[in-house]
């Protein structure tokens, strides 16, 4: 998946801005089948309640949120320019 402003890869860790102003965390790459430590249960190929797969995107997790799941490429992920400040935390 890539961001739609630049058209870079969007990879685990990165630090991002969702839905208009929300920082959060690519926690997972379902195109990729990768995801950062902790967070592998959401790799599964099991149905999930309500019935569907997680099998394409990103997960991101944000503070104000929770966890959202971008099927596909999305304009409101943006990398978060305040992102590699070391005190940023989700």
């Amino acid at each position: 998946m890539r961001y739609r402003s630049d058209g870079s890869e969007i990879t685990i860790g990165d630090r991002v801005l969702v839905d208009g102003n929300v920082s959060g965390v690519v926690v997972c790459d379902f195109d990729r089948w990768q995801c950062l430590a902790g967070y592998e249960r959401w790799l599964t190929k099991e149905e999930l309640v309500g019935g569907g797969r997680l099998s394409s995107g990103v997960m991101v997790k944000t503070k104000d949120l929770g966890f959202l799941h971008y099927p596909s490429e999305d304009w409101t992920i943006v990398r978060d320019p305040a992102g590699d400040d070391e005190h940023s935390s989700i």
